[in-house]
């Protein structure tokens, strides 16, 4: 576990007892690392699903996200309802779609 958000603060949050460190378990929203975060779920899960799907679908994942929106085209609208609905099956392996 990546252990890079830590804090001191009074045992138990009372002043009048000793100062303890304490470690973020979780990711902290809004944190400036969060864009990272999101880049690398959605691309972790694109490497560990492509296979189940239409390599179109990693390669808009790959190339029209930019931090945690999706903004992909395709060329028909035949193409859009055959690859969008696996691309938000494959999201929502990690993040709902």
């Amino acid at each position: 576990m990546i252990q890079i958000h830590r804090f001191l603060w009074w045992q138990d949050g009372d002043p009048s007892k000793e100062v303890k460190e304490y470690k973020m378990v979780v990711h902290l929203l809004g944190a400036e690392s969060s864009p990272s975060y999101a880049g690398f779920a959605l691309h972790k899960t694109v490497e560990n699903n492509q296979q189940d799907y239409d390599p179109r679908v990693a390669k808009m994942v790959k190339d029209n996200v930019y931090v945690d929106d999706c903004l992909p085209s395709v060329p028909t609208v035949k193409e859009g309802k055959t690859v969008i609905p696996q691309l938000c099956k494959m999201l929502s392996k990690c993040c709902k779609c």
